[in-house]
């Protein structure tokens, strides 16, 4: 006995020796050796097998790990495809549609009741699904609520002191699930309580959209804001901009408004408006956060948690004038009374009658006229949860593919966020059947449900500050799912790495509206606005995806279907963060019958699948260089090249830099697509997809962006002037603003700025081209 033992553990180790060896040997050459490893490793195992003096538990364990060595070369997305059909399939309408009411029947802003029930629903949901784990995880936050029983108001106030004129602070009800005693009353969060006047008869100022060039355009006009009440539309830009620049010029406050123009194309009659249409009532309120940053405003850079550190509020940035949403009916009250210079052409909305007089003075029968702004917002700290589930990997399960969507709302939610969580939910229950089935994801899937996204992306802030080193190590992308359905039209905005596979998905899933192919109705939208392929776009951001990529560096990938411009000429939706945001108007009016939700859906789960499965991570390398090249041209077209020239004269080995990052990108490229027909042994693999899924975080500056720290993405990053929209080298763009109206001693300091990025963007340039070379060599 004691001889077999000892005979079997010799063949044990011999037999290991060997394999070991086959790892070594085979492992050499970046991009061959592994069919032949396995052949040799199969006749191995008969041999082992039909030996008696064998332990037949030994060669049960070697059978095990051979099983294993199989999982690793083998590509489950080209060698199941039928999982695609399945899941194609199972997306049901039904079970979208259910999903939908339930998370809409009451209102749930982020720290509430409400939003903490579905917190726990959604937790229990993952966990009755067959995920491996599903955790409630909390972060204390400074939020901003408005008094509930002191509502904001703006009011107008004649000579004799009396009130003439008093806003409305929330909707009025229409249909039969509008009103809710909880709903929260009209406000734009973080801020501050405030109490501002005009003069009697002058200081309020119409400013059109709030943008940088609106108030340019103003200076143009010699009208001065300085020491006015403002009022804006909604649109074009994110509201946090709109305050922080009336508040940069000087304004004492502000009154945001949703304009007919924008909401109501098609007339403000209630026959034309909801219940009856998607477009907008007079009494409908946008709100909003105002906050610029990402994350809670007390513990920037770190996690709040319990333990954590926090600013003093005095000490934390928040906006410093009040500001007030109302609907346009009230807007009309105040509009119809301000005289002033006419408003430029393209400034006039769509109230009917309504001049849109600049301001600042009313019209002379209103000189006795004062307007009123008063607000009682308040800061406290709540906690707020996030909801993070995960379906472990069985071949690589410390490589994580997340998906995302927050679960907070200023109302109802039926499109922000609600459509997206019900569509998550759908694709938790799809692949949880497959799990039944047999089926495992390659790599870990997480789940992840955001707590008080609507408070400055704050619950995914928060998890990706206390998880980064994790995630910058394993995280091999994240989807984001905020909005759904806005309207039929896919929109992906994303890394460049995703270009291709975007591409190739939308061709594998049925159209919404009729067409053969999500990307058949892509295509047609875009040929109809003459352009002879689908327009991919860099991130914004003003949403979850932020912090992962902006932060990070991780590839990210923000998807959902909006409105038809071909159709719809508008920024968003028009019943969007308002009363009217419920699930009537998303059941009869933006997608009777679920068929968008669930084209948002398939697509989605076969993104997750793809990047799941794969052996080789498939992000399409040679787009990244080329977005690169793109953001750089239009710093040419735009004159900024000339003067960066004129600052630095060593700005040139930025673009020779680039090119060399393009050089070594593209014969990386090549040559992995020449051998992706063959087996790559797994060691090879692994240090492969390594070098690509960590290829951004490469141009991650530790200190963050000239003036923002939290934006440490040196290539695409969101606009300084607008945070839903995207800019390359964002860095640039944001030294090179007004640099005329610098003092000579600002002027040589900023011109040291400008330098020093150029540099560094040089440097990270020529990082990212070494980057890609041999791993072997340092």
């Amino acid at each position: 006995m004691v001889s077999q033992n000892i005979a079997v553990a010799a063949a044990t180790a011999v037999l290991g020796l060997l394999i070991g060896g086959l790892i070594g040997y085979f492992g050499i050459d970046a991009f061959t050796g592994g069919n032949k490893m396995i052949s040799m490793m199969d006749e191995m195992v008969v041999k082992c097998v039909t030996d008696q003096q064998v332990d037949q538990r030994l060669a049960v364990k070697f059978l095990d790990n051979v099983e294993m060595m199989d999982k690793l070369v083998v590509d489950k997305w080209d060698s199941e495809p039928q999982l695609n059909h399945r899941i194609i399939k199972l997306v049901n309408t039904t079970n979208l549609r259910d999903n939908l009411k339930e998370l809409t029947k009451r209102p749930h802003l982020a720290g509430t009741e409400r939003d903490d029930q579905l917190a726990i629903m959604i937790r229990d949901r993952f966990l009755k699904l067959g995920f491996d784990t599903a955790d409630l995880v909390p972060y204390d936050i400074l939020l901003s609520h408005p008094n509930h029983t002191n509502p904001n108001l703006i009011t107008l106030i004649d000579g004799a002191g009396k009130v003439v004129f008093t806003s409305s602070y929330k909707e009025t009800p229409i249909h039969e699930d509008d009103d809710d005693p909880e709903f929260v009353h009209a406000f734009n969060a973080y801020t501050p309580a405030g109490d501002v006047e005009s003069e009697a008869g002058r200081g309020v100022v119409y400013v059109n959209y709030a943008r940088v060039e609106d108030f340019d355009t103003l200076e143009k006009l010699n009208v001065n804001v300085s020491g006015c009440i403002v009022i804006a539309r909604y649109g074009k830009i994110f509201r946090g901009n709109k305050v922080l620049h009336a508040q940069e010029r000087g304004a004492k406050g502000l009154i945001l408004f949703s304009d007919p123009d924008d909401v109501a194309r098609e007339g403000v009659e209630p026959e034309k408006v909801y219940p009856n249409t998607w477009w907008l009532p007079g009494t409908g309120m946008q709100r909003g956060s105002t906050d610029l940053g990402m994350g809670d405003l007390l513990t920037p850079g770190w996690p709040s948690t319990a333990h954590a550190y926090r600013l003093k509020i005095e000490d934390a940035k928040l906006p410093k004038i009040p500001c007030q949403p109302i609907g346009y009916n009230d807007a009309r009250v105040l509009l119809e009374k301000m005289g002033g210079t006419p408003a430029p052409r393209e400034w006039m909305g769509g109230l009917k009658g309504v001049a849109y007089n600049l301001g600042p003075e009313f019209l002379d029968q209103y000189r006795s006229y004062r307007l009123r702004l008063n607000t009682h917002n308040s800061l406290q700290v709540h906690r707020s949860y996030n909801v993070i589930a995960t379906i472990r990997g069985n071949v690589e399960p410390d490589r994580y593919v997340l998906m995302g969507n927050h679960r907070d709302a200023w109302g109802y939610g039926a499109a922000d966020p609600s459509s997206g969580t019900a569509q998550m939910l759908e694709i938790a229950r799809v692949l949880g059947q497959l799990i039944t089935e047999g089926w495992r994801p390659r790599r870990t899937l997480v789940f992840c449900s955001w707590g008080a996204e609507e408070y400055g992306l704050t619950g995914s802030t928060e998890w990706v500050e206390e998880h980064v080193n994790k995630l910058q190590e394993r995280a091999v992308m994240y989807l984001n799912m905020d909005i759904c359905v806005q309207g039929p039209i896919i929109n992906v905005a994303s890394s460049p790495l995703f270009w291709d596979s975007i591409t190739m998905i939308t061709k594998m899933v049925p159209g919404v509206r009729g067409g053969a192919t999500v990307y058949e109705e892509w295509e047609a939208y875009h040929a109809v606005r003459n352009r002879t392929s689908p327009k991919m776009e860099t991130l914004g951001s003003g949403t979850d995806h932020a912090a992962f990529a902006f932060y990070c560096g991780i590839p990210c990938l923000d998807l959902g279907f909006e409105i038809d411009e071909n159709k719809y000429n508008i920024t968003t939706y028009p019943s969007y963060h308002t009363g009217y945001e419920t699930f009537y108007m998303m059941d009869k009016h933006m997608d009777p019958g679920f068929r968008i939700h669930q084209g948002c859906s398939r697509v989605a789960a076969l993104t997750l699948r793809y990047f799941a499965d794969s052996v080789l991570l498939p992000y399409s390398l040679e787009h990244l260089p080329k977005a690169m090249k793109d953001a750089l041209d239009a710093l040419r077209k735009g004159g900024k090249r000339d003067k960066l020239i004129s600052i630095y004269d060593k700005y040139y080995l930025l673009e020779e830099s680039l090119m060399n990052f393009t050089y070594e990108s593209t014969i990386f490229s090549r040559v992995l697509k020449e051998k992706r027909s063959e087996d790559l042994d797994p060691l090879t693999t692994r240090a492969i997809n390594d070098q690509m899924m960590k290829l951004e975080q490469v141009f991650i500056l530790p200190a963050g962006l000239p003036g923002r720290p939290q934006i440490r993405h040196a290539v695409f990053a969101e606009s300084q002037f607008d945070k839903y929209a995207a800019s390359g080298f964002p860095g640039i763009t944001d030294l090179l603003y007004n640099m005329e109206k610098l003092t000579d001693t600002e002027r040589q300091e900023r011109e040291e700025q400008i330098k020093r990025h150029l540099s560094d963007l040089t440097i990270m340039m020529q990082r990212a081209a070494s980057f890609l070379k041999d791993f072997h060599v340092i």
